[in-house]
């Protein structure tokens, strides 16, 4: 190679000259367009909707493995615990992803958030589904679909279907929909086996011989010679030659004198009752002794009973027990912020001394669990011997004590003032952190000005307060509005007002009162109602809400322009 020769490199791309012969058009790009910041896919396998119904097999597979393993199982281990089932399906989830993923490979990112699905659907979709369906039915204590042992009544007589009880009230049949009426049933057949046993100790008898098979051990009666009579008690278990008893005899037992109470059962469904006479669907087996029935807690579909329900004493429950709820959510946001924005204007002033000893005396009701709290000021509010009632008696505010927790505005007063007590520490230190963002020559500017401090506040402070307090406000108006801890612990949503009912009283809230009828009516367990009326809190929540935002005008989007 000479000088000057020219070299030729293979495979170099030389960027062509700019001119009016290689102008390129360059698409123009919508910077305004959210999607041009969001990264683009590499491929265009899988997607949403393909990927989650991935999962969602793969979760239905594990799920019914869990079960079916369970239930196959037991034919060989009868005492196989239920939890085995999450270990089976377990397995069976493992090797199905494993399976999903040799097939689908651009799937396997989906499965670093399996973990949140699982927990999404456990424990939001599953809740809810359940209260929607709930609230459709008349699910309570007194009907959940099992069997009620406390209904079992003595037979008198049996005439192929129809059966006699000697006392139709022990059934409790009114607590029921439709009555006994098409209600499952077990009909059983009790008798005294006399058996003799070895030995004694701690709450295990054993037996000379194996029970028999195919009938269930229910209770044993036992003679004990120190104290003259007989006693009874529920059987645990039974393994074999042992019995595992529910409740241990005070002294020894005749060992030769035990009796064991055997039954068989068959499940039936009445038909009707009249007087006390039970109709069955199907005559009882011919060696069959029947001698006593149980029925089940049916409960079923009622469509929109529950609402109605609601709704038609709306005039003395939900209308006002909605009303002082916004009035106390509404009230304690507006107290709590000028109490909150005063202290932390005050203790952000940098000449005053010992603030962080302010700062720190101030936040202790924070610290402080709101459970103990609440119960230190449930005896300063007390009539007789509370710190409060003393105090504005010695000052002569007040000729007799106030009756903080037994009058209905006297407890709404109660509850915004412990309301202040725990809700100011948050409110205090939220305003401080927005005030430190706030530069200090604009107070210099505003004092150069001529500006007082009222004018300081009013025309610095507060513009610039007004971003932070919205957020605040709105977190705090949405957490009062469902502040069940303060009203059950401080007044239990009482006390019992003219305009009420027994589970909608003088500050209960919407929660509260769904409390009440849920788990302090019908027989302390009306899920249903329960159900219908956490739907309604959650309407009219979503809806206050709505007008919250659009009041304020948190969800308005800014322009940059």
């Amino acid at each position: 190679m000479r000088p000057g020769d020219s070299v030729s490199w293979p495979h170099v791309h030389r960027p062509r000259a700019i001119g009016s012969h290689a102008k390129q058009e360059v698409p123009a790009i919508d910077l305004s367009d959210p999607r041009v910041a969001l990264p683009r896919a590499r491929t265009t396998a899988g997607g949403l909707v393909k990927s989650l119904l991935l999962i969602g097999a793969a979760l239905t597979v594990a799920l019914i493995a869990g079960f079916g393993g369970v239930v196959v199982l037991r034919l060989a281990i009868p005492d196989l615990p239920a939890w085995s089932g999450l270990l089976i399906g377990l397995l069976a989830l493992v090797f199905v992803l494993w399976g999903i993923s040799r097939r689908f490979a651009w799937i396997m990112p989906w499965y670093y958030v399996l973990p949140a699905i699982v927990f999404l659907l456990t424990f939001t979709f599953f809740p809810v589904l359940l209260t929607i369906w709930l609230a459709f039915t008349d699910y309570a204590g007194a009907r959940n679909g099992q069997l009620s042992v406390a209904t079992t009544t003595p037979i008198v007589a049996v005439d192929g279907n129809r059966i006699t009880v000697s006392d139709p009230a022990g059934l409790n049949c009114e607590v029921l929909r439709n009555g006994c009426v098409d209600v499952r049933a077990e009909v059983y057949s009790f008798d005294l086996l006399a058996v003799t046993a070895v030995d004694y100790a701690d709450g295990v008898l054993t037996l000379a011989e194996p029970l028999p098979r195919g009938r269930e051990a229910r209770q044993v009666e036992m003679f004990l010679p120190d104290l003259g009579f007989e006693f009874s008690t529920e059987i645990e278990s039974v393994d074999g030659a042992l019995v595992r008893l529910v409740s241990a005899p005070p002294f020894a037992p005749d060992l030769e004198r035990i009796g064991i109470q055997m039954a068989d059962e068959v499940d039936r469904r009445i038909v009707t009752l009249d007087g006390a006479v039970l109709t069955l669907d199907a005559s009882l087996p011919a060696d069959f002794e029947a001698t006593a029935i149980a029925r089940y807690n049916e409960y079923g579909f009622i469509g929109l009973s529950n609402f109605v329900s609601i709704l038609s004493r709306a005039q003395r429950s939900l209308i006002p027990v909605f009303a002082w709820n916004v009035s106390f959510a509404v009230l304690t946001i507006l107290i709590n912020t000028a109490f909150g924005v005063l202290l932390a204007v005050l203790l952000n002033n940098p000449d005053l001394r010992f603030r962080n000893l302010y700062r720190t005396l101030l936040i202790v009701p924070w610290a402080l669990p709101n459970i103990i709290t609440i119960q230190v000021w449930r005896g300063f509010l007390n009539e007789n011997f509370g710190v409060i009632n003393r105090v504005l008696m010695l000052f002569d505010i007040t000729p007799d004590p106030i009756n903080w927790l037994g009058v209905a505005m006297a407890a709404k007063g109660a509850v915004l003032l412990v309301n202040l007590w725990l809700g100011l520490p948050f409110m205090m230190t939220a305003v401080l952190g927005a005030l430190s963002a706030i530069p200090r020559e604009l107070y210099e500017a505003a004092k150069i000005d001529g500006a007082s401090a009222w004018q300081g506040f009013w025309g610095v402070t507060a513009p610039l307060l007004r971003t932070a307090l919205v957020p605040i406000t709105l977190t705090g108006f949405a957490f009062n509005f469902n502040n069940f801890n303060l009203i059950f612990l401080l007044t239990d949503g009482g006390p019992p007002v003219d305009w009420g009912t027994a589970t909608a009283r003088g500050t209960d809230i919407l929660i509260s009162w769904a409390y009440n009828e849920a788990f302090r009516s019908q027989g302390g367990y009306a899920y249903g109602l329960g159900s219908a009326i956490s739907i309604l809190i959650f309407v009219i929540t979503v809806a206050v809400s709505l007008v919250n935002f659009r009041v304020t005008g948190a969800l308005k989007e800014e322009s940059n322009t």
